[in-house]
């Protein structure tokens, strides 16, 4: 389950992608200006601690604020301080909840954060919105995987087959199956020696 956990939250990993989405037009030359380009270099250069405190300090300026408050964000996902990104994830998705890349966000952060019912509400609202959109619908099936609803995850699988003809959507649903049926049906402790024993006997 750990192993399908992670694999959703890399599936899901929305936030390095769009980071100015907030950024208004062409910054004016004001301490707000630099500090969030201080922000921008400490972030690229993966000194989140210092990027922290440099995006706070232009999240006093109106022009920057939802900027600097998204940026946040990723920057505490990137930590695994989820508390802390769901803090400023959730404003921003509350006043903008048709915002698909800043629900998928926040879906992300509650399902890191262990919150799965709370994602699964949020991600089920995504997919019905984008039904047609084959990443949706894979997260979503993950989503429903990790919060044990296999028969629901089975029934979206299967009509996901049907809908989306791609070879590299399809070989996932065929993954996503396969590991509900090893969870529904685990092999038998002698069916697990056997195999570890073949697999050993084929790197010797």
């Amino acid at each position: 389950m750990k192993k399908l956990l992670v694999a959703l939250l890399i599936a899901l990993s929305l936030f390095g992608i769009g980071q100015n989405i907030f950024a208004m037009g062409k910054a004016d030359k004001d301490l707000a200006d630099e500090y969030f380009s201080i922000a921008q270099a400490y972030n690229d250069l993966k000194k989140y601690d210092k990027a922290i405190d440099f995006y706070k300090k232009a999240e006093s300026s109106e022009k920057y604020k939802r900027a600097a408050q998204y940026n946040l964000a990723q920057v505490y996902a990137q930590k695994k301080d989820w508390n802390n990104c769901i803090k400023y994830i959730k404003p921003l998705h509350d006043e903008a909840p048709g915002n698909i890349k800043i629900s998928s966000a926040y879906a992300y952060a509650l399902a890191s954060a262990g919150k799965t019912a709370e994602a699964l509400v949020l991600y089920k609202k995504i997919y019905d919105s984008n039904p047609e959109t084959p990443e949706y619908f894979l997260n979503y099936a993950r989503l429903l995987i990790v919060a044990n609803k296999y028969d629901d995850a089975k029934k979206l699988l299967d009509e996901g087959k049907e809908k989306y003809k791609d070879n590299e959507v399809s070989n996932t649903i065929k993954e996503l199956k396969d590991k509900i049926e090893k969870i529904l049906n685990p092999p038998s402790k002698e069916l697990e020696e056997t195999k570890k024993t073949k697999d050993k006997a084929k790197k010797s």
